[in-house]
C-alpha cells in the first residue's frame, strides 16, 4: 500500500533532515525523485505514482512547493488522491509545504486524510542544543557563551549550519572555537546592528551612536528606511517589556516571535535593562521624526544627526 507524508516547514535544511529520518525508518538506500509542483504540475506526479518501475523498486518521490497541488483543477487532484491511495503500491510520497497553510482548506484537508503530517520548523528545533551536539560530535571545542552568540546570529537553522560549517573549516586544525572567530568570520545581522545602535541611544552613548550609522549609511541604507526600522525595533523592545512583565520567559518569547533562542535571550536583556517611559520617549520623537521628514520639514539625514546628538 502507498504511503503518504505531509511535512509542514519553513527552512530546508531542517526539510532535509525529516526526510532522511523517513528514509532511515522504511531502510531504503534510493534518492529520491525530486518534483516541483509549482513548475512541473500535478499530472507530473500522478505519472511518477502511476507508472511501473522497471525494476520493481520501492518509489520514494518528494513535491516541493507542494500548496501548488490546492490550486490545480478538481480532475487533476482527483487523479493525484486515486494514485496515493493505490492499495496495491509501494510508493512512497513526500509532499512538503513551506510557510503558511490554510488548514481549513478543503484539497488540504483531503491530503491528509491519506497522510502523516510532520513539522520540520525553526521554532521546533532548540539551535543551541542542535549545535552543542554537533560541534561536539565533529570533535570542535567551544564555550555555551560563544554557541549564544552564534545562535543570535542565525534566524533559521540552514543558517546556522552553513555558519558552523565556516567555522569548522576555519579552525579544522585548532579545533576551538571562541567569540572572536565568531566575530571575524560570521557577518552581524542587519538586525544586529540597529540593536547595538538602539543601546547607543538608550545609553546616550554618542560616539557609538554615530558610528552605528555611519555603518548603516556604508549599507546604503537610507535616513527614512533607517528610522522606520528603529521605530519597529522600539516597539518591539516596548512589547518584549510588557510581556515580561506579565510573566512571559525566554522560552515563550522565541515561539511567539518565531525566533532563536539565542536572540530571544538578548531582547529579554535588553528589555529589562531599559525602562518602559524611556522607550516610550524614544518611539515619539522617532515618529515626530519620521512625520518632519515624510512633510519635508527637515533633511533626513540632518534629523537623524540631530536626534543621535540631542
Amino acid at each position: 500500500m502507498a504511503v503518504n507524508f505531509i511535512i509542514l516547514a519553513d527552512d530546508y535544511m531542517a526539510v532535509e533532515g525529516k526526510i532522511e529520518e523517513i528514509k532511515k525508518g522504511f531502510d531504503l538506500d534510493v534518492e529520491p525523485t525530486v518534483y516541483n509542483a509549482e513548475e512541473e504540475g500535478t499530472y507530473a506526479i500522478v505519472d511518477e505514482l502511476t507508472t511501473v518501475s522497471l525494476f520493481d523498486e520501492t518509489k520514494f518521490v518528494v513535491v516541493r512547493n507542494a500548496e501548488s497541488l490546492l490550486s490545480k483543477s478538481d480532475r487533476a487532484f482527483l487523479d493525484l488522491l486515486k494514485a496515493m491511495n493505490d492499495q496495491n503500491s509501494s510508493n512512497i510520497l513526500i509532499m512538503v509545504f513551506m510557510g503558511t497553510v490554510d488548514m481549513a482548506n478543503e484539497q488540504y484537508q483531503k491530503l491528509k486524510r491519506f497522510s502523516s503530517v510532520f513539522e520540520a520548523k525553526t521554532k521546533n528545533i532548540n539551535l543551541e542544543e542542535y549545535a552543542i551536539q554537533m560541534f561536539k560530535e565533529e570533535g570542535y571545542s567551544i564555550d555555551l557563551d560563544t554557541i549564544k552568540l552564534l545562535v543570535s546570529y542565525a534566524d533559521s537553522f540552514s543558517k546556522l549550519r552553513g555558519y558552523m560549517d565556516q567555522l569548522e573549516c576555519y579552525k579544522a586544525e585548532e579545533k576551538k572555537i571562541t567569540n572572536a572567530d565568531v566575530t571575524l568570520l560570521i557577518p552581524e545581522p542587519l538586525d544586529d546592528n540597529v540593536y547595538a545602535l538602539i543601546d547607543a541611544v538608550l545609553t546616550n552613548n554618542k560616539k557609538l551612536m554615530l558610528k552605528g550609522y555611519q555603518d548603516m549609511k556604508l549599507r546604503s541604507m537610507q535616513a527614512s528606511n533607517l528610522i522606520s526600522l528603529l521605530i519597529n525595533k522600539f516597539q518591539e523592545l516596548y512589547n518584549v517589556n510588557i510581556l515580561i512583565k506579565a510573566g512571559m520567559n525566554q522560552a515563550s518569547l522565541a515561539e511567539l516571535f518565531h525566533i532563536s533562542s539565542g536572540r530571544a535571550y538578548y531582547m529579554v536583556k535588553n528589555a529589562k535593562e531599559h525602562s518602559l517611559e524611556t522607550i516610550e520617549r524614544h518611539l515619539e520623537q522617532l515618529n515626530t521624526l519620521d512625520y518632519q521628514i515624510k512633510t519635508g520639514k527637515i533633511d533626513g539625514n540632518i534629523g537623524l544627526e540631530l536626534y543621535f546628538l540631542r
